[in-house]
């Protein structure tokens, strides 16, 4: 079994036996960097939920990190605006313990993995999501247990464990990186661009994705002051004096530069 499957079963495993029906938590947070994890809704999948929950009620609970004095939602963003907006009082809803936001942005990104309808884009997108945030987190090498309790070498590369675990290549895993890097670019840039290209009302080429994300890390590794070198220097002053001779400087202009 791989990887993937084991950690979709022991979640559900889990969820299952801690199960129960009540009235909602005191205090409910819904906390935007979380909620952006989560695979967006197109309107129609909306009019469904909504139409299900109020034929059917709410059969999914929700799932909550209890954090302080608040109950976090992890899962069930949707269901529970839903939920509001029908004005109903009590649902399922189950508390998961995290040791950090870290932790439960993790727990977030692998439960989006046991969704059966996600696209291409969305796998592609959460993929990559995955891995820049492993890849950050041990310096491009995965080290200590992965996800399902077993050890791995110290020298095992990130994309090579996502690879393995998922059956494809490692290069398909890079490239799935940068795609989460360009997309959440462009929608700071654009805002609804992310969700538009998930859901497949807008259209991007991944390549187009990919090479938004490159400039975006060259930039990040050159945005720094210009040296101003010896040589450099002499050659601007050869090239300004050159122009002077040649009648291309404005008196005007050429008071300020001797200035």
């Amino acid at each position: 079994m791989s990887l993937m499957s084991n950690v979709i079963r022991e979640m559900r495993e889990q969820e299952e036996q801690q199960k129960r029906k009540d009235r909602h938590p005191p205090i409910i947070s819904v906390l935007n960097e979380l909620r952006d994890l989560i695979r967006p809704l197109t309107e129609e999948e909306k009019n469904k939920l909504y139409d299900s929950i109020k034929k059917d009620g709410v059969r999914d609970p929700i799932i909550f990190w209890k954090h302080d004095d608040q109950h976090i939602i992890i899962d069930g963003h949707n269901r529970y605006e839903a939920i509001c907006k029908l004005g109903i009082k009590t649902f399922p809803w189950v508390e998961k313990h995290f040791n950090s936001l870290e932790e439960a942005k993790d727990w977030m990104i692998m439960n989006q993995f046991s969704r059966r309808n996600l696209n291409s884009k969305q796998m592609k997108y959460y993929r990559g999501l995955l891995y820049n945030r492993m890849k950050s987190n041990n310096g491009g090498i995965r080290k200590g247990k992965n996800f399902s309790g077993k050890n791995l070498p110290t020298d095992t590369r990130t994309s090579a464990v996502l690879a393995q675990s998922q059956g494809i290549s490692e290069k398909t895993i890079r490239n799935d990186g940068l795609f989460q890097i360009g997309l959440d670019l462009l929608d700071s840039q654009e805002p609804g661009t992310k969700q538009a290209v998930l859901n497949g009302t807008k259209k991007i080429s991944d390549k187009r994705i990919q090479e938004l994300a490159l400039g975006k890390i060259e930039l990040s590794l050159t945005e720094r002051k210009p040296q101003i070198t010896p040589k450099k220097l002499e050659a601007a002053v050869e090239l300004i004096l050159r122009a002077k001779e040649e009648n291309l400087i404005q008196p005007e202009l050429w008071e300020k530069i001797r200035s």
